[in-house]
């Protein structure tokens, strides 16, 4: 009886009956439903292993076709001995009389396969009195395979306390033996008639969970059965003696260090090379040759290609030019390049629509670029004329040092009056102007749809992300629809964002930088997230007002006007 049932009265304890009642009426159709839900466990089970040993068959069956094909192709290739009665085979025909054999290989590692499988055993104190239970004397891991090309190359663990017998009796498969094993930890290969090399190692882990050699690598051969039925290959540190793993008798194994938490953990290391035929169907060749022949050389030598550096040369040395392509970027002087029309026309439909127009290029033959800066400008016809990316890093170096050497003599003469000017490292400076120089060229293949210079680009750009370029770049990156280079940035962004920045840096992504509309929902996420990152993210967010580059101002963008997207 429940404490307080002693002052109900008769009506609340019946009510307490019928409650009891219907309670007992819900449990026990819970309890059916449970019993259903354990009956269809088990089917899915006992379905699962079924299904588990149609796999192995099937792979069996593929192994047995890929060795019969195996064979076939050695018949084929007139490599098996005659049959009785059959034509010598043909000598191979030689190779041509120019070529002579210069190096011939033989190579004995081409079909190895390599394997780890670890396998653990917990509750270790209490296996011995189980396995008495079960009736046997080892327990055993669950199938693994080391070639997947060949269906018998399937093995498992077993480990026997007590260095008994190691029959299993988990699967017919792998009870195929000359005589019964006994050891304390063996590895059992499927039964085959077939040979196979083997190497193989065991590991123990220690106290440390780090895996410890248990003795040296094995090599053997198992050699092929002739006659006789398919048996298993059991290898090992057999002992016939009571003592096991490291000399330790089973009780002192529990005590020992390969014991944590009362379950002991090892590793095999396999190595294997099937061999694909049988010695019943000719003579086995394993190794794999291969030859190297030495070419004579030709007779007329035949010269490298020029094609590139003569197209390169027509638009470097103006030869046949009929139209000239003038950049007058900023209060610099412009900077005239002689081009042809044909060649701009065939690289770029932009160009191809100024020339064939009713335009004012059109008319003049001369095409002024006032928003590209001379040098990109420079890359880009470059690479229209060779559609080499070398040649775009080589045009951007060569700017690069022209402004290096100009900047230097500028600073020379500055500095030439006062003797206590403190030198100032350039090598920051130097890599903003290497990002500045890709933004313009990628703000160039833009303008004019290069969209392949403009990828390599928008890549490289993404190499060069930092917490001082992050901003600028997710703001440009959306300007000229540079989608990978705006998912990195975002990303960057919010590997590296301080806490507690989440409402200054929205101020900055959304108000100073002024990045279109669709920009900062984005940002917002990233500066939101409960990210930890340098304190240099800070200071790049309140630099990011400086991203006018390539030509382009994105605070002249319109605040309702959309981009454009690479599909439209």
């Amino acid at each position: 009886m429940e404490a307080g049932d002693e002052h109900l009265t008769a009506h609340e304890l019946r009510a307490r009956i019928e409650e009891q009642r219907a309670l007992r009426a819900t449990l026990i159709n819970d309890r059916a439903t449970a019993d259903n839900e354990v009956a269809e466990a088990r089917e899915r089970q006992r379905l699962r292993r079924e299904l588990e040993k149609e796999r192995y068959a099937n792979a069996a069956v593929r192994g047995e076709v890929l060795s019969l094909r195996g064979q076939r192709r050695t018949i084929d290739n007139d490599l098996a001995e005659n049959m009785p009665g059959a034509p010598r085979p043909t000598e191979q025909k030689r190779p041509p009389s120019s070529s002579a054999l210069a190096k011939s290989t033989v190579t004995y590692a081409s079909n190895v396969a390599k394997h780890e499988f670890v396998w653990e055993v917990q509750g270790l104190s209490w296996l011995e009195q189980q396995l008495t239970q079960e009736g046997r004397e080892c327990t055993n891991s669950n199938i693994f395979q080391v070639d997947p090309t060949d269906g018998y190359s399937t093995y498992m663990l077993v480990f026997s306390p007590r260095g008994g017998s190691l029959e299993h009796e988990a699967d017919d498969d792998y009870q195929v033996f000359d005589s019964i094993p006994r050891g304390t930890l063996a590895l059992i290969r499927r039964a085959d008639d077939y040979g196979t090399n083997l190497c193989y190692r065991f590991f123990v882990r220690d106290a440390s969970l780090e895996f410890q050699p248990l003795g040296e690598a094995t090599r053997v051969a198992v050699p092929a059965r002739e006659g006789d039925e398919p048996a298993c290959f059991v290898g090992g540190p057999l002992h016939s003696d009571s003592k096991g793993l490291f000399g330790l008798s089973f009780d002192e194994l529990l005590g020992s260090e390969w014991v944590k938490d009362d379950s002991i953990c090892f590793k095999v290391c396999i190595e294997e090379a099937v061999m694909k035929e049988h010695p019943s169907g000719g003579q086995i060749r394993v190794g794999k040759t291969d030859v190297v022949y030495e070419h004579k050389p030709p007779s007329v030598e035949v010269p490298p290609p020029t094609l590139q550096a003569d197209f390169l040369s027509l638009l470097t040395e103006g030869r046949h030019s009929d139209v000239t392509i003038e950049a007058a970027f900023g209060e610099a002087a412009p900077v005239a390049f002689s081009a042809h029309t044909i060649i701009l026309s065939q690289r770029s439909d932009v160009f191809a629509a100024a020339f064939s127009h009713e335009m004012r290029e059109s008319a003049t033959r001369t095409l002024t670029v006032t928003d590209v800066p001379p040098p990109a400008l420079k890359a880009l016809l470059h690479f229209l004329y060779t559609d080499d990316f070398d040649e775009v890093l080589k045009v951007l170096r060569e700017e690069a040092t022209h402004a290096a050497g100009t900047d230097a003599g500028d600073a020379a003469s500055s500095s030439a009056g006062s003797s206590s000017a403190a030198p100032i490292s350039c090598a920051p400076e130097d890599a903003q102007q290497s990002i500045a120089q890709l933004q313009a060229v990628l703000a160039a293949a833009h303008k004019y749809g290069v969209l392949r210079l403009l990828r390599w680009a928008e890549g490289q750009l993404c190499d060069k992300l930092s917490c001082e370029m992050a901003c600028s770049l997710l703001s440009l990156a959306h300007v000229y629809g540079a989608t990978e280079l705006e998912r990195n940035c975002l990303a960057f962004m919010k590997a590296n964002m301080p806490n507690g920045a989440s409402g200054h840096s929205r101020r900055l992504c959304g108000a100073r930088a002024r990045v279109p509309r669709q920009v900062p929902c984005q940002a917002r996420r990233v500066c939101d997230a409960p990210a930890r990152g340098p304190r240099q993210v800070q200071h790049a967010l309140r630099g990011h007002r400086d991203m006018h580059c390539a030509g382009v101002d994105p605070a002249e963008e319109e605040p309702g006007r959309k981009r454009k997207r690479d599909d439209e």
